[in-house]
């Protein structure tokens, strides 16, 4: 009788220290007449805010007095910027911070991108999802898209991994659209250090000739070295296939483990001593 497979999705976690965000004034709170103004327009090269540089485009940081219907509200503390400026067309604005990095080290990027019913259908009458793009010493690495048509003043949290290449790094958040909307919201940018998350997911195995394919991928993290767990219950005790053997389809990205069928069920995992 041919042995059934039972696939067990392995994912294999390895939790990072939490620092504190590398940039400078992330939330946009400690800019000039921000907390006068119900919106700050500046245009490319401003320093007005802390730490960041406008560039691009006219953008503004828009502060508690906005008073504008549907109200727009920060996702952290009291100000956030509107990369559509008050032209409201492309090109849109962008900022950009330099931090300081250590070469070979992984970075976290989060943030918060903003989009509204209201205000992002307000000149097609259809609603256009906000976009930025993130961009790691000039190249883009990152895109973010919020299309949630049915909410108002909506902040979806973004994150991404970058490896540095050089003492300092620049980071530039620019509005990507390439139609008009009135509302492309930045807020709660947030850079700390640490290596991403490692997680293994394994696909669905195959059987043939009495050998059992396991098939799995690297979906973020980095290693090199694998073990494969074997169990014949779903909930352990688990126990390491010592003859199983390593195929590397595509390097740090993609491998199969190879073993004989058994004649009973068994589930399988894996992940990295």
């Amino acid at each position: 009788m041919q042995s059934k497979l039972l696939l067990a999705l392995a994912l294999t976690l390895r939790l990072h220290q939490v620092h504190a965000s590398l940039l400078l004034n992330g939330s946009f709170e400690a800019a000039t007449n921000a907390t006068t103004l119900a919106y700050l327009s500046l245009s490319p090269g401003s320093t007005n805010i802390p730490g960041w540089t406008t560039t691009n485009a006219e953008l503004t940081l828009d502060g508690p007095l906005l008073g504008i219907s549907p109200v727009l509200t920060a996702a952290q503390g009291s100000d956030f910027l509107d990369l559509t400026g008050t032209h409201d067309a492309p090109p849109y604005g962008a900022v950009f911070q330099t931090i300081t990095t250590t070469i070979g080290q992984q970075y976290q990027v989060s943030f918060e991108l903003g989009s509204d019913q209201y205000w992002d259908s307000y000149f097609t009458g259809t609603f256009a999802a906000p976009v930025v793009t993130v961009s790691v010493n000039g190249a883009v690495a990152f895109s973010a898209t919020n299309n949630f048509p049915n909410l108002s003043s909506y902040w979806q949290t973004w994150s991404f991994y970058f490896a540095a290449n050089g003492t300092s790094t620049t980071l530039m958040f620019t509005g990507a659209n390439s139609d008009r909307v009135a509302y492309i919201g930045l807020d709660n940018v947030i850079v700390t250090s640490g290596s991403s998350p490692l997680v293994i997911a394994m696909s669905e195995p195959t059987v043939a000739t009495g050998q059992a394919q396991l098939p799995f991928t690297l979906t973020s993290g980095v290693a090199s070295m694998f073990e494969l767990l074997q169990s014949a219950q779903v909930n352990g005790p688990w126990v390491t296939n010592r003859s199983a053997m390593l195929i590397t389809n595509v390097p740090g990205v993609s491998y199969t483990f190879t073993v004989p069928t058994a004649g009973a069920d068994e589930f399988y995992r894996v992940q990295s001593p």
